[in-house]
């Protein structure tokens, strides 16, 4: 019993040497532990881990390797052995300790990412297209996100193949991403390819602005939009040189703030849309909704502005003709006024 509970005392302690950086002691202790028999598991892990912080990584493997052979509790030790495996360009080891995890983890992104960047490590290219488009439909824009953070640490670390490599899954994803041909250019331009170079800044100029039309479309206004995509389309706007976009990306950044629940930034936001575009009825009607939920139903002038904007977005329905749209202020409009009575 006392032997039980001197061994817990110090396991428990280990923390609190690595915390302090007193690594030597912490690795004295684990030793000690593993040479008692106490909680292979968890030792073995936790000296694996401390292994591979201090770069002893065939120390950590070895740890790891144990682990998944002698215990029964093994996804914690493939995973941290997937992560080595990566980190040594072992690339299909990183693949397979990454499937292990998967059974137990079958939604966890990280390790779904690990996987694809080692199908594109290992010239898996085809594999790593359809696993990309297959399992990233739904997780479009957080795809693309990393991806490119992923090219931009390669490019950092003058390994240009592998950034082209990534930007070909992107190209699968998402074909004339202006962020991703951008990239390849400045890929192109450090290789000293400048006519390549010039080719894709070309394409990169007529690209831009049907690429964000597309993709950005106000018949959604009163859905909530995916905060992702949100701030993707706003990093576009770095292309849009001559400010052609400024009234959408207005938009956009309070969808943004309205999602991250900064509702007076949004509110300032749409009233810079129409200070941009006073003739299109979207920004007074987000204005709206927006002055709305911070009356909170009782605060009579914030509600009165909410109806003068609905109203001024319902004219210029009803000027371009749009019924159902018109219909739908006038709707608005009764609720806010109905809400308004019963207070």
């Amino acid at each position: 019993m006392l032997d039980s509970l001197k061994s817990l005392l110090t396991f428990k302690s280990v923390d609190k040497c690595i915390s302090e950086r007193n690594y030597d002691l912490a690795m004295e202790k684990l030793n000690e532990l593993i040479n008692d028999g106490y909680k292979p598991n968890e030792v073995f892990l936790k000296r694996g881990q401390l292994c591979h912080k201090l770069l002893m990584l065939e120390d950590a493997y070895s740890d790891f390797t144990y682990i998944i052979t002698h215990c029964t509790n093994k996804t914690s030790a493939y995973f941290e052995r997937m992560m080595i495996n990566f980190e040594i360009s072992n690339f299909y080891e990183a693949i397979l300790d990454a499937e292990k995890v998967l059974l137990e983890y079958p939604d966890n992104f990280d390790i779904k990412r690990i996987k694809l960047l080692s199908y594109i490590y290992s010239d898996q290219i085809d594999t790593a297209r359809e696993y990309a488009l297959n399992f990233f439909e739904n997780n479009k824009y957080k795809t693309i996100q990393f991806l490119l953070n992923e090219t931009a640490k390669n490019v950092a670390e003058d390994s240009l193949a592998k950034g082209l490599k990534i930007l070909d899954i992107v190209e699968e994803i998402d074909h004339e991403n202006p962020i991703k041909i951008l990239k390849e250019a400045n890929i192109y331009g450090l290789a000293g390819d400048t006519q390549k170079e010039n080719d894709l800044m070309n394409r990169l100029v007529s690209v831009f602005p049907k690429y964000f039309i597309s993709h950005f479309k106000f018949s959604d206004i009163y859905e909530e939009r995916d905060l992702l995509e949100t701030c993707f389309l706003l990093e576009l706007r770095v292309f849009d040189k001559q400010n052609i976009f400024a009234y959408p990306m207005s938009i956009l950044e309070g969808y943004k703030y309205n999602s991250e629940g900064h509702i007076i930034d949004s509110k300032e936001c749409f009233e810079r849309a129409i200070e941009i575009n006073p003739n299109k009825p979207e920004a007074y009607v987000l204005l709206a909704q927006t002055l709305q939920l911070m009356s909170g139903y009782n605060n009579p002038e914030l509600k009165q502005e909410a109806e003068e904007n609905y109203r001024k977005a319902l004219k210029i329905y009803e000027e371009q003709k749009l019924v159902l749209r018109a219909d739908d202020m006038k709707r608005q409009i009764k609720h806010l006024n109905s809400t308004i009575n019963l207070i």
